[in-house]
């Protein structure tokens, strides 16, 4: 069994309890416009290319796909993923996302990070989307769980409800995502609908698992007071969501669409008293913590 694995980050304080290391999946069944791991969308390997590094040599012009211009520009959308733009750049500007690996080999990546771990922190899998490579990530989560490695999964929560039910025996943690609440904004946002999205919920919450719920909030998309009580709403319909992580957009991800020949977003990250006043507003309706 392989998967698709775009990283692997060790280290990270922002995807669960303690110190982290964090497993990035490949491939994901939405488009949110503002996603900060672009590279981590198409579930096929791509090359992102690094313009401060590129020369301008014009070897990369040789892609069979007719992917790469004479002066090193990207076309996104020919590009295959074949590498071999990568494998004859003379400065490495060019680099493939998106590696094959078995569960095996992501573990032994991962076991000398565990004494960083210590009593709180463990593996998080995220991306893209781990629910979108099921058979993989519940075979994955299942070699950590025997190795005593607590796991999370951060999902947007767009997956048959059976892959959360092989899931779940195996994983500590559901890092939730909950991005808008109005059914047909969502899909205008993210290309599908969230009516699957809520009733995965609904299941993880009869199920007994523990959940964080974590909103994306983009300025001039979801800052509404209507979605804000939406997520509100949640928290008191679901006991097990023990906290609400509130994400303001941040514009990191126009860097990564850069690199993958893509436009900017569009979108503007709020000030600080924007962000500011959304966590106070969310904390006075949310029956839970509202943190940022």
């Amino acid at each position: 069994m392989r998967g698709i694995i775009t990283d692997i980050i060790p280290f990270s304080v922002n995807d669960g309890p303690g110190i982290r290391t964090g497993v990035f999946f490949k491939g994901c069944p939405l488009r949110c416009r503002w996603c900060h791991n672009p590279e981590t969308q198409r579930p096929a390997p791509q090359v992102m290319v690094l313009t401060t590094r590129c020369v301008r040599c014009g070897a990369c012009a040789a892609c069979p796909a007719g992917a790469r211009g004479k002066h090193g520009e990207l076309d996104s959308a020919r590009c295959t993923g074949c590498g071999l733009c990568a494998a004859v750049c003379p400065a490495e500007a060019c680099r493939i996302s998106g590696k094959a690996m078995t569960p095996e080999e992501v573990v032994v990546r991962i076991l000398p990070d565990r004494p960083f771990f210590r009593k709180r922190g463990g593996v998080t899998l995220t991306g893209g989307e781990p629910m979108a490579q099921p058979d993989f990530a519940a075979a994955l989560a299942r070699m950590l769980h025997r190795e005593g490695i607590h796991t999370a999964v951060e999902t947007c929560g767009y997956a048959p409800g059976d892959a959360f039910r092989e899931i779940l025996p195996f994983t500590g943690l559901f890092l939730f995502d909950w991005k808008l609440t109005d059914p047909a904004q969502h899909r205008a946002w993210t290309g599908q609908d969230n009516r699957l999205i809520r009733e995965n919920l609904e299941l993880l919450n009869r199920e007994g698992a523990e959940i964080i719920l974590r909103c994306p909030v983009i300025p001039g998309v979801n800052d509404t007071p209507e979605h804000f009580r939406g997520i509100a709403e949640l928290t008191h319909a679901y006991t097990r969501i023990r906290r609400v992580d509130l994400l303001p957009y941040h514009a990191l991800g126009n860097n990564k669409r850069n690199q993958l020949g893509l436009p900017k977003d569009g979108f503007d990250p709020p000030d600080e008293q924007t962000a500011e006043e959304w966590q106070q507003e969310l904390g006075r309706i949310c029956r839970v913590p509202v943190c940022r």
